[in-house]
């Protein structure tokens, strides 16, 4: 029994899912031969196409990919995979395949990008599939470890999973004494176009120093976590929003301040701030209130670089309800009756009528007759609406 065998004893019964990226055919279908029934193979043809894969597959484990190809190419695909917001997607393995057409230049700039091995062309079937079962294993056995822990190891700061827990509590609190909590969601503007200037190495400096400017400027009562690659929430508890907007324009001040060089050029980091802010006369959950500060950030990031934007809950609200107005749907809303989802039908109903006057008005009396005697059925039986057909 060699290497392979004996790591396969001890697997898990479900297959290992991995993702082949390579322009080559005669490559991607030798590579998808020399896993075997072990694996569960996914082929992509170019960066982009295995970027969607990705994007859209939480399930891969293990990624292989070729550097040089069309749309996408290896290095960018290596770029995206690190600078992504979702752990699960930043910290998959990505081992390299070079060859004779690779220069030793190509590694390093590999590696700078976070490359986590490196295989050569031809490929050897065994060194392939021990390569992809141990990085596996791996990136289980530390998603796992992820999992119990709630302090971010780069920063120090909270991790998502402290963050839920801590704001929970925020919210509850602020909730149950009819109080106020705002925060703020931070990110690092054109992150990726830093990684790929910086690397790795340089990019987390980045992320270091943002994380302590941060803290060294809210409260010693706030929560400061770490959400994305680049991405930081802090949670103000009985904090208004415009001592919050002072503290973020400080915060996007003294980032600009930043000494940075590249190959002896300044190097301009900003970040972009999105505030969300719960008045005392709301109740809201955690979930909402991360929901609001992204979109708040994402109204700053198109206002430009080291811009600050605010949303209140109930400015959010009014824009989802604008929103739900603009998009209504006579079928949805049906949809939304049969389904019981009748409080989300009743604040539309106005505008569902007014929708539909103009067909109302063109009924004969005959169906207009039809219709009361529908109404008053449904009336009877106790239903909540009445639901009727033209002909």
């Amino acid at each position: 029994m060699n290497n392979t065998d004996n790591l396969l004893a001890s697997d898990p019964p479900e297959k290992i899912k991995v993702l082949v990226v390579d322009d080559s055919k005669v490559v991607r279908i030798a590579a998808s031969k020399m896993f075997g029934e072990h694996f569960n193979v996914i082929l992509a043809i170019d960066g982009a196409d295995g970027w969607n894969i990705i994007e859209n597959d939480p399930e891969i484990q293990v990624v292989f990919t070729d550097l040089v190809m069309p749309e996408m190419d290896g290095f960018e695909l290596l770029k995206t995979i690190r600078s992504s917001d979702k752990d699960t997607i930043s910290n998959l393995p990505v081992i390299v395949a070079t060859g004779a057409d690779n220069p030793e230049i190509a590694k390093q700039k590999a590696i700078s990008l976070g490359a986590t091995d490196f295989i050569t062309k031809p490929f050897d079937a065994a060194a392939i599939q021990t390569r992809a079962l141990s990085y596996a294993r791996l990136q289980k056995a530390n998603q796992k470890l992820k999992e119990q822990i709630t302090v971010d190891v780069l920063t120090g700061l909270m991790n998502n999973k402290g963050l839920s827990r801590q704001l929970e509590k925020e919210i509850a609190f602020v909730n149950r004494h009819k109080s106020t909590l705002t925060t703020m969601t931070i990110q690092v503007d054109s992150f990726k176009d830093l990684f790929i200037r910086v690397g790795r190495a340089g990019s987390e400096t980045i992320i270091t120093k943002v994380s302590e400017v941060i803290t060294s400027c809210v409260r010693k009562e706030d929560t400061v976590a770490r959400t994305g690659v680049a991405t930081f929430v802090v949670s103000m508890p009985l904090a208004v929003a415009p001592n919050t907007m002072e503290i973020a324009d400080r915060i996007c001040n003294q980032v600009e301040k930043f000494r940075a060089k590249l190959g002896g050029k300044k190097l301009d980091i900003t970040v972009s701030i999105g505030v969300c802010a719960l008045e005392s006369h709301n109740e809201s959950d955690a979930k909402s209130v991360l929901e609001i500060g992204e979109q708040a950030l994402l109204k700053a990031q198109g206002l430009g670089r080291s811009q600050i934007a605010k949303l209140t809950i109930s400015e959010y609200r009014g824009i989802q309800a604008r929103e739900a107005i603009e998009s209504l749907s006579i079928d949805q809303l049906l949809g939304d009756i049969k389904k019981g989802r009748h409080g989300e039908v009743m604040h539309l109903l106005d505008t569902a009528i007014d929708r539909l006057t103009p067909l109302f008005a063109m009924l004969s009396p005959q169906q207009k007759q039809r219709l009361l005697v529908t109404a008053v059925a449904t009336k009877i039986r106790g239903l909540p609406e009445p639901v009727f057909n033209l002909d």
